[in-house]
């Protein structure tokens, strides 16, 4: 299953990243806790427009830590 990362995973890559992962991995873990959205055409629209915003995000909880 092909999902977009939402947040940088250490085991998989950096956040924007479409990586295919086990399908029960995807739903049980990745999608439940906002880690990721399954890679459907729709998904990457919204992830293309929220991008900047995402990475703002990311690089100012690094900045706190």
């Amino acid at each position: 299953m092909e999902v977009i990362l939402l947040e940088k995973s250490r085991n998989l890559g950096n956040l924007g990243d479409k990586v295919n992962v086990k399908s029960g991995y995807a739903r049980n873990y990745l999608i439940p806790f906002s880690k990721a959205v399954p890679a459907t055409g729709a998904n990457l629209e919204e992830f293309e427009s929220r991008r900047v915003e995402l990475e703002k995000q990311a690089a100012a909880s690094l900045l706190e830590a």
